[in-house]
């Protein structure tokens, strides 16, 4: 781990030796900001500010990671161009730290099924109409994570969208590709800024919450012992009461 730089380094290592460590995995890239799919490192972006923490750069794992020791909590947040390949970050930060589980991980991702503005905390739930939830379901091999998904409404319903020579829907024969790359409008980028994104914040720290009574609870669970087995076996004591 020497070719990392000493701060990254400290934060993968300290991630290591916790149990249940709770991730907020960003999905989106973090230099294409403005463009929906990138919804969920905006919210991620607010909810580090409000806890005060700062990013270090992975470049090698085409990321940002941020660790609050208090809570237990790392923050990460992806730029591999597209959204659908974020589910490389995760592969490599599994491979560095294992003890990563999907009942302590949360994906804060962008929704195209939902209306602009809708927001809620989710466990589980289908993800396969979401190329970047795709990914992260076949790293886990479950849906059963958590995730704040964030409306940004659909192609079909956005009256705003038009196609157009930037739009590269002549790469991708479809709506939703080019729709969620594309930028936000900015009468729309502003509501999203002002009100959505706090919004989202508030689900973070609701997911966090839920996140900490489950593993509570997990804790709290007395582990099984053989001593309390009680075999199923036939008494013989009232054999011949059976036999008669």
């Amino acid at each position: 781990m020497s070719r990392f730089s000493k701060n990254l380094s400290t934060i993968i290592n300290t991630v290591r030796s916790k149990t249940d460590p709770i991730v907020l995995f960003g999905v989106g890239n973090f230099e294409s900001i403005s463009s929906r799919n990138s919804i969920g490192i905006k919210a991620i972006n607010q909810f580090a500010g409000q806890l005060g923490l700062k990013w270090t750069d992975f470049p090698e794992n085409c990321s940002k990671i941020s660790y609050s020791p208090d809570n237990n909590l790392l923050l990460v947040k992806c730029d591999t161009y597209l959204a659908k390949d974020n589910f490389e970050v995760l592969k490599r930060l599994l491979i560095l730290m294992p003890n990563i589980k999907t009942d302590t991980f949360c994906a804060i991702h962008y929704e195209h099924l939902y209306k602009l503005g809708i927001v809620e905390s989710v466990f589980g739930g289908r993800t396969r109409h979401n190329e970047a939830l795709l990914g992260i379901s076949s790293v886990f091999q479950t849906e059963n994570y958590y995730r704040v998904p964030i409306g940004i409404a659909h192609p079909v319903d956005d009256i705003s969208f038009t196609t157009n020579p930037y739009s590269i829907h002549t790469v991708y024969q479809d709506t939703v590709r080019p729709f969620v790359v594309n930028r936000f409008p900015d009468i729309q980028m502003e509501m999203v800024d002002k009100v959505v994104i706090p919004h989202a914040a508030k689900e973070i720290m609701k997911t966090i919450s839920n996140i900490k009574k489950h593993v509570a609870e997990k804790n709290e669970k007395p582990e099984f012992s053989m001593s309390s087995f009680k075999s199923p076996r036939i008494s013989y004591d009232n054999i011949d009461t059976i036999q008669n």
